[in-house]
């Protein structure tokens, strides 16, 4: 329920902006030399029909599906994605093969993750086998997955992505900000908030005896070590991660690609993981989450009660 109340927030929003925008080229039509693809303006305002039929309409279908819980909700989600994934891939190779209308692929792929996230998390064949818990295992095992995962994980989110966000900003002519010391407090801020994260990591495998990944989770309930302190250390250090990387390269596209990505794991996954535990450690994870905040961390650790397992 959580999900599918902010899911038709965003929707909403997503169909009346994609509306607005339209009228705003249709009235405005000085607006139109922003988004340009090329040197005709038919090219941009052939998309109309598509995108008010499909993505404006379908997304406005799609919020109130969410709403009154349709059977026909699932259908709806994934023809929103689907045309929002076809326009933002047509508009990205418009824009590597005539080096225009980057302005509009900015715009375009943020729709295009959030609306395939909620279309995940609101898909029953994702979310039922989306989290399973870990298989018994040697905690050397346990330990050289969790952060062959990290690796690979880091890399993608923390260093590829975001030097390609930094050549859309070059592409858009944004400038970077920059201060004094900026870059030794950014690795100082990257360094503190990654030693959370790979805490967190650690605890996972060693105590929980799992991964961070969904698939591959701790089979124990883990309220010991850096989770005495804060429910989900390695959501708040990745998001911090990310902040810090936009700090470093001075890009206020790459600080709200972090931002993003939180709000994402706040709307989305961080539900669906709280009903997993709840529905596999009870009342133990109950009052867990009673007494440990989500993102702040308390300065006191958590004390276990009688009836929970004391590792």
């Amino acid at each position: 329920m959580k999900i599918r109340r902010s899911a038709s927030l965003y929707f909403a929003l997503q169909g009346l902006a994609v509306a607005v925008w339209w009228a705003l080229l249709f009235f405005v039509p000085d607006s139109r030399r922003f988004f340009q693809m090329g040197e005709s303006e038919t090219v941009l305002l052939a998309f109309w029909l598509p995108d008010l039929g499909l993505l404006a309409v379908g997304s406005l279908v799609t919020s109130a599906f969410c709403l009154v819980d349709s059977k026909f909700l699932t259908v709806a989600l994934w023809l929103v994605v689907g045309a929002v994934s076809y326009a933002t891939g047509y508009c990205l190779a418009f824009a590597l093969l005539t080096d225009s209308g980057w302005l509009g692929v900015t715009l375009m792929f943020p729709a295009m993750i959030v609306s395939g996230n909620f279309a995940v998390g609101l898909t029953p064949a994702f979310t039922e086998p989306m989290f399973r818990r870990s298989t018994a295992a040697k905690t050397g095992w346990l330990l050289t997955k969790t952060f062959a995962q990290i690796v690979v994980v880091w890399t993608l989110i923390l260093f590829v992505f975001p030097a390609l966000i930094v050549q859309v900003e070059t592409k858009l002519g944004i400038s970077q900000f920059a201060f004094p010391f900026q870059k030794t407090l950014a690795v100082i801020l990257f360094a503190a908030i990654s030693s959370l994260g790979v805490s967190g990591a650690y605890t996972m495998a060693k105590i929980g005896r799992g991964t961070p990944l969904p698939m591959d989770t701790a089979s124990k309930l883990v309220v010991a070590g850096i989770y005495s302190f804060v429910r989900n250390p390695m959501a708040v250090s990745g998001i911090g991660q990310g902040l810090a990387v936009g700090l470093f390269l001075g890009s206020p596209l790459v600080l709200l690609y972090a931002l993003m990505g939180g709000m994402i794991w706040q709307l989305i996954f961080r539900p669906l993981e709280e009903d997993d535990l709840l529905k596999n450690f009870g009342a133990d994870y109950e009052d867990y989450r009673k007494n440990v905040r989500c993102w702040i961390p308390h300065l006191k650790p958590y004390n276990q009660t009688i009836n929970r397992e004391i590792i």
